[in-house]
């Protein structure tokens, strides 16, 4: 008979502890989290989707995501894997407004055009004084 199935288990209201030893100290923490990112680092490269999970994971060790991808990026240096990382959407998005802006030749030659018979049409019909 298995714990899940016994009658007792199903009755029972308050949480069992799984864990009753003491706490990791936050150094055991940084130590254990960066020995299991060299562990995953060395079955390949780390894709952003795997450094994302990996962050992730590291709430469960009451580290903060600042405190993990700095780990991560340790780590990934220490092991010759560090590539260069795109630049997110925003700061693309910033680049390319920093970009002085050209419009194409044959608009500008258009609105030239439509401008110079526009004013051509209005001083045609001006009276004459």
């Amino acid at each position: 008979m298995r714990l899940v199935d016994s009658d007792d288990y199903k009755r029972q209201t308050e949480r069992i502890v799984l864990h009753s030893n003491a706490r990791f100290t936050p150094a055991e923490c940084r130590e254990l989290f960066e020995e299991m990112v060299k562990a995953e680092a060395r079955n390949g490269r780390l894709s952003a989707r795997r450094r994302k999970r990996i962050i992730q994971y590291a709430a469960a060790l009451q580290l903060t995501p600042m405190q993990a991808s700095r780990i991560v990026t340790k780590v990934c240096r220490d092991l010759g894997q560090e590539t260069a990382m795109q630049p997110p959407l925003l700061y693309r998005a910033v680049e390319q407004a920093a970009k002085p802006h050209r419009w194409p030749i044959w608009l500008i030659l258009t609105i030239a055009v439509v401008t110079a018979i526009v004013l051509g049409q209005l001083v045609h019909r001006l009276p004459y004084v």
